[in-house]
């Protein structure tokens, strides 16, 4: 964690006291086809230097989406039906227009070393995590048609989701589990020098109705002696659920830290509701310690909103020793945040001795207006 622990966050800390540090003020950069930030080398350069003339200092950079990663991966390639290392490669598509770098074509590895340079920190942000798709995963899906064990079941019989729109494979499966643990080894020995990892609301995370595959209710059964209820909520059936994925969590920490100094970061929704809905009990987290830095969305448009969302994280932490860097929505779609609207979210952190946030996502940043306020805010980098 030493590349990171100059930057972790002063921070209300739930009653603990900690030593004055630079606090992490963070942007989520998301897969290619939301940004074209690293679709040449000219705007990747160019889009740095406005992050950092902002005061941003932390990259939280999208190392997996949809069915691709952002550097090219053997262990996905490995694990699909895919025959081309280009289709599971998410900068392949700018692989002819990209231009500039050192030589062989890798806008990470650019990314990173010019990042640095900047003294901004680079974490790997694993976002599709645990879910497979927006919308019922295909059978033909490249994980599943290799992996058809790891499809997950809901309490219905059909695939698990979260309200009809998250679909996700099956985080409970230990080949699923390692898979992604294999995908997260694989960035940090191509890129040893990156900073950290996130995960974020997607994992470890499995939607509240999940748990019905075979595999899952085999092992509750073994376990446990009992057959998974068909209520999805029964408190036996829910805890043992979430325990299997905090083991998970726990692993993680494990495997990152023994790869080298390496920051462990979650980014959840906030508590209950991320435990109600996607079985992510974070506080189990933090009191065992295995984050480093934890980046609750507390997204929302409105003040007022926001201000009760902060309350509310800031009790389910209570009593616990972690930096708290809330995350702020500048942008949805074609929405933006109104910029006094912000100011007043940021003016809350700071109220509450937050000193650091991170924003979703970097092109809300590049609007003149939240710039300004968020300048002003942090003053010089």
């Amino acid at each position: 964690m030493k590349h990171l622990i100059a930057l972790l966050t002063v921070v209300w800390l739930a009653g603990c006291s900690r030593p004055a540090e630079e606090p992490v003020r963070g942007v989520w950069i998301p897969d290619p086809s939301f940004t074209d930030m690293m679709h040449t080398h000219e705007r990747l350069v160019g889009d740095l230097d406005r992050l950092h003339r902002t005061g941003i200092n932390t990259l939280f950079v999208c190392a997996y989406a949809r069915t691709a990663t952002i550097f090219p991966s053997r262990v996905y390639l490995e694990n699909s039906t895919f025959n081309d290392p280009d289709s599971c490669y998410m900068l392949a598509p700018y692989r002819s227009t990209y231009g500039g770098g050192k030589g062989q074509f890798d806008p990470l590895r650019d990314l990173i070393d010019e990042a640095h340079a900047r003294r901004m920190k680079v974490i790997l942000w694993f976002e599709y995590g645990f879910m497979g798709s927006h919308g019922a995963t295909p059978a033909d899906h490249p994980l599943l048609a290799r992996h058809p064990e790891w499809m997950s079941r809901a309490s219905d019989g059909g695939q698990a989701n979260y309200n009809g729109t998250d679909y996700y494979l099956n985080g409970y499966h230990p080949g699923f589990q390692e898979f992604m643990l294999r995908l997260i080894d694989e960035a940090l020995t191509m890129y040893p020098d990156v900073d950290g990892i996130q995960g974020d609301d997607r994992m470890p995370a499995m939607p509240r109705n999940s748990g019905y595959d075979d595999f899952t209710a085999t092992r509750y059964r073994e376990q446990t002696g009992k057959t998974p209820p068909t209520d999805c909520n029964d408190a036996e059936w829910v805890r043992w659920r979430l325990d299997q994925l905090n083991d998970f969590a726990r692993r993680l920490h494990e495997r990152v830290k023994s790869r080298g100094d390496y920051a462990v970061c979650f980014s959840p929704n906030p508590y209950p509701w991320c435990a109600e809905n996607l079985m992510q009990e974070y506080p189990a987290w933090v009191k065992e310690g295995l984050a480093d830095l934890l980046s609750v969305q507390c997204y929302r448009f409105d003040t007022e909103a926001y201000a009760s969302t902060l309350d509310g994280v800031r009790a389910s932490l209570e009593g616990c020793n972690v930096r708290l860097n809330p995350g702020i929505i500048l942008k949805a779609g074609q929405r933006v945040i109104d910029p006094e609207v912000l100011e007043r979210e940021l003016e809350l952190n700071r109220q509450a001795g937050i000193l650091g946030e991170s924003f979703f996502y970097n092109e809300g940043v590049f609007d003149e207006r939240i710039a300004r306020v968020i300048g002003r805010s942090y003053g010089q980098p």
